[in-house]
């Protein structure tokens, strides 16, 4: 019964919202998959299991009641196309009965529901990027403070060990010999993604950072940087740690970023890389090397992944590859398959017509988008397609990367930023203005 109230209040809070603002109606659906992973830890039902969903049906659902403004359509009409093909061709697997129907119609959430958010980064204007940005500082924040109480209390104290945390607690490899320290999920539903979800953060708030003038607000901006990247550390992913390298470098390269900027973000890099010199337990990334590549890329990326090529071509059903089947209905799926890849299981959920429509439409995204931009957020979107280019290019080494939450969300939301056209302002002048009426009445 809880379970469905905080279903029902997801969806109620994230639709008002959306009616106040565009900005704030996403901001509210983000904040609540921040939420999701210790909501439902604590709150083992079956209904907890969407309740991240439900808030995304809140801002989909207000958008439509706002209805989209000429200048919205305008910018997401050149990947208004991508995104109907994406959806349209899951929803034809799913009359197709290979899965269990409730197999099916969890792999059709995974394959279609946060889609959308391609659109949603296409359409938002650069005032409703700088309060998205406010919004995830200020989670980031949040997310830091539950991080800490786990590091020094213990994780049992915020996750209960049940069937929905049992993985939290298989992660205990941070230090060699304590098999009681854990990586730190802070409220997410794994340590893993809550070293994404700071990763895929970061765009939008070096891009906010860098042109805000309100000392208040790049405060703020400062202390969700510092948490963000706490927060890489803390969840101990060192595939996370490598893109959070990447995007330094790419800050690091711009060649018209302010030379006190560039002051700045070294200051946070000290600040926080002197923490992690001083604690053990946020340097795993450190055992990263050639061995642990090798071996990594050598069990995702071999002769599994062709066998379910010829096998499975078109695919072994919505749902069949993986796609985050709760325990409860794991006794329903039929000739389950793993391949730690992720390009492998969309092969195996939506066959090859639908691994190459993905391929397609990131190749487009990355390569086919408008190029470099100009004005204040030049820096930031920089940042997001460095991101959005690294974490696609390194998704056969892992799964989860197109439905995790909240970091699916924010990584198709950046997708989608990549296709909003350049737009040009431009000035008409009040004697010209003056004119059209007197040229009308002659």
């Amino acid at each position: 019964m809880e379970s469905l109230l905080l279903c029902g209040a997801a969806f109620t809070l994230v639709f008002f919202c959306t009616r106040r603002s565009l900005a704030v109606g996403i901001n509210a659906a983000i904040a609540i998959g921040y939420l999701y992973g210790i909501i439902r830890a604590n709150v083992p039902q079956t209904a907890s299991h969407f309740i991240f969903d439900a808030g995304v049906g809140g801002l989909y659902l207000g958008i439509m009641w706002r209805g989209l403004t000429t200048m919205q359509r305008l910018r997401i009409r050149r990947v208004r196309g991508w995104v109907i093909c994406l959806i349209a061709w899951p929803l034809i697997l799913f009359f197709i009965p290979i899965q269990d129907p409730l197999i099916q119609l969890v792999g059709l959430r995974g394959a279609v529901w946060f889609v959308p958010f391609v659109l949603l980064g296409a359409m938002v204007d650069d005032g409703e990027r700088s309060q998205l940005a406010v919004g995830l500082a200020i989670l980031n924040l949040v997310a830091l403070a539950f991080a800490l109480g786990e590091f020094t209390l213990g994780l049992p104290r915020f996750f209960p060990y049940n069937n929905v945390t049992v993985l939290l607690y298989q992660q205990n490899d941070v230090v060699a010999g304590a098999r009681d320290l854990y990586r730190i999920p802070s409220t997410f539903p794994s340590q893993a993604g809550y070293s994404a979800t700071m990763v895929l953060a970061m765009p939008l708030l070096v891009g906010a950072w860098a042109q805000s003038t309100s000392k208040r607000i790049k405060l703020l901006l400062t202390a969700g940087l510092v948490a963000g990247l706490l927060g890489v550390f803390l969840g101990a992913s060192r595939s996370q740690a490598l893109l959070m390298f990447a995007q330094g470098a790419t800050i690091a390269s711009f060649a018209r970023i302010r030379m006190k900027h560039l002051f700045a973000f070294a200051a946070i890099a000290l600040v926080v890389g002197y923490w992690v010199y001083k604690e053990p337990r946020l340097q795993r990334f450190t055992k990263l090397d050639t061995n642990f590549v090798e071996n990594r890329v050598s069990a995702s990326v071999n002769e599994s992944f062709i066998d379910a090529l010829f096998q499975y071509p078109l695919g072994n059903g919505l749902g069949g590859g993986g796609t985050s089947i709760p325990y409860f209905l794991q006794d329903r799926l039929q000739n389950p398959t793993w391949i730690e890849n992720e390009y492998g299981r969309l092969l195996l959920e939506l066959g090859l017509p639908g691994l190459g429509l993905w391929v397609a439409f990131i190749f487009a995204s990355i390569f086919l988008t408008p190029g470099d931009r100009s004005g204040p957020w030049r820096g930031g979107w920089r940042v997001a397609k460095v991101t959005c280019a690294a974490t696609f290019g390194t998704a056969f080494i892992g799964v989860g990367l197109l439905t995790s939450i909240p970091g699916t969300a924010l990584l198709l939301f950046m997708t989608g930023w990549m296709w909003g056209p350049k737009l040009k302002q431009f000035r008409v002048r009040a004697s010209t203005l003056a004119s059209e009426p007197a040229a009308a009445a002659g």
